[in-house]
């Protein structure tokens, strides 16, 4: 510490060059792992992270190139199955949306809402869409039992009046409540009108077709918590897929003359599967497309995006380690300046006999306090960049600029993580470093001649 501290500018100086050199590394890391973070909470409030979409084999594209030759064409109740077996799954349910020639519409006192309908397995999707109130489908196919999310509740309307339009998704995206009709949801009778049109009577004179209904008695069980992204359940009455079989086995004309067929509710194209973990993704998604589906998962979309981040990274990360190169070579250099200046010292100490092998350590030891002290300022230096980059907004700017994602750095949140790993692991990588730096110069103080040394004035 004294020879240090003998040439404190020269010290503080080589010491600088490791502070910015550790700053420059931990700083640019700590922003793809802030990056990383910000993008995962980004899905996380838009979509479930361990649902996987799959679909039957479509062509070669997407994650279909990695089949092993398998090419399941029609995904089944079977392939369900064989799905369902999966390691690392939790559930699966098909995602039948059936449009048809007749309108679905829902009834309840005067208010009308013609829609559409989505069928699913009643237990398996439980586990995999949350519920805002109510419950789910308590599995019995004796009446129609259905979900709603609010954007699709709110288009229950008095058809002999004149509605005032409501702009539900202006609310869904300033999280405000959405201002839904007055119906008592859970209590108020339900009625599923099936209503189509016959227009093999009309002409000329009577152009209106026929119009014929068929009433069936609904429940409305509960509200959907879907995320502004989740389309597939925006919009539509979520039912149970056996209920909607049985309701084509009891119309089974009906269905066909309006273009269902039997296969629309026993062949799948859409499929959602929910692993166990986020973790299990990977491996599951792996799994299915040996089997011969494709698939598709949010965590799509973050690998790529975490592939963008760390090629900006990696060309931000190679100038800091340019900066800790130099401050490498700084080290030396002090290194070899404090050999030259301290040669008699070197020469005295070998002719009283000092071992070789301490002078070595005495001067590796110099060079890992310039590491230490040094590193240690610089992840000083990291974490208050740190607290900047999160809180000061210009800086988030900026930094949103040049690593191409502005979307995720000027919302106000977390743009730098400093794990406690990476704090760590720098740390530990600048000492090592200084202490390379400084193997030559303590060789060329072992290899010094003694008499040489002494008779040295300076």
């Amino acid at each position: 510490m004294n020879n240090l501290l003998r040439r404190k500018l020269r010290s503080m100086l080589t010491m600088l060059g490791v502070v910015i050199g550790t700053a420059a590394i931990v700083v640019t890391i700590s922003l793809g792992v802030g990056a990383q973070q910000a993008q995962m909470e980004m899905l996380e409030a838009q979509t479930n992270l361990r649902v996987i979409n799959v679909s039957p084999y479509w062509g070669g594209y997407g994650s279909a190139e990695n089949t092993t030759g398998n090419r399941i064409t029609k995904i089944n109740d079977s392939v369900i199955s064989r799905i369902r077996h999966t390691p690392g799954v939790a559930a699966v349910t098909p995602v039948v949306s059936l449009y048809a020639n007749m309108e679905f519409v829902l009834q309840t006192g005067k208010l009308e809402n013609s829609t559409y309908l989505i069928a699913v397995s009643p237990n398996d999707f439980a586990k995999i869409m949350g519920l805002k109130n109510g419950r789910y489908f308590t599995g019995s196919t004796d009446r129609m039992e259905f979900l709603m999310s609010e954007m699709s509740m709110v288009e229950f309307r008095d058809p002999e009046k004149e509605s005032e339009y409501i702009d539900a998704w202006s609310y869904l995206y300033n999280g405000e409540e959405i201002p839904l009709p007055d119906v008592n949801w859970l209590h108020d009778q339900f009625t599923l009108q099936l209503r189509w049109e016959d227009y093999s009577n009309t002409d000329e004179n009577n152009p209106d077709p026929k119009v014929y209904t068929k009433d069936y008695k609904a429940k409305f069980m509960g509200t959907l918590d879907v995320g502004s992204d989740d389309w597939t359940f925006m919009y539509g009455a979520v039912v149970n897929l056996n209920w909607l079989k049985r309701l084509q086995r009891d119309n089974k004309a009906l269905f066909k003359e309006m273009g269902i067929e039997n296969s629309t509710l026993t062949e799948y194209q859409n499929v959602y599967v929910l692993a166990n973990t986020v973790e299990d993704v990977v491996d599951v998604v792996k799994e299915l497309t040996e089997m011969g589906v494709m698939c598709s998962s949010p965590l799509d979309y973050l690998n790529t995006y975490k592939e963008q981040i760390q090629t900006v990274q990696g060309f931000l990360g190679f100038i800091g380690a340019i900066s800790m190169l130099v401050a490498a070579l700084s080290i030396a250099n002090t290194m070899m300046m404090s050999i030259y200046e301290r040669t008699r010292e070197i020469g005295v100490m070998k002719v009283l006999g000092c071992k070789l092998g301490n002078i070595r350590m005495m001067f590796l030891t110099e060079a890992a306090y310039i590491g230490v002290f040094g590193g240690l300022m610089g992840l000083g230096l990291s974490y208050a960049l740190s607290y900047a980059l999160n809180n000061v907004l210009w800086l988030q700017e900026m930094v949103g600029s040049i690593m191409s994602s502005t979307a995720l750095f000027t919302d106000g949140g977390t743009t730098s993580v400093i794990p406690s790993s990476l704090a760590l692991s720098t740390w530990s990588g600048v000492i090592a470093v200084s202490v390379l730096s400084g193997i030559y110069p303590a060789q060329r103080a072992m290899g010094l001649s003694s008499l040489a040394a002494i008779r040295n004035s300076d």
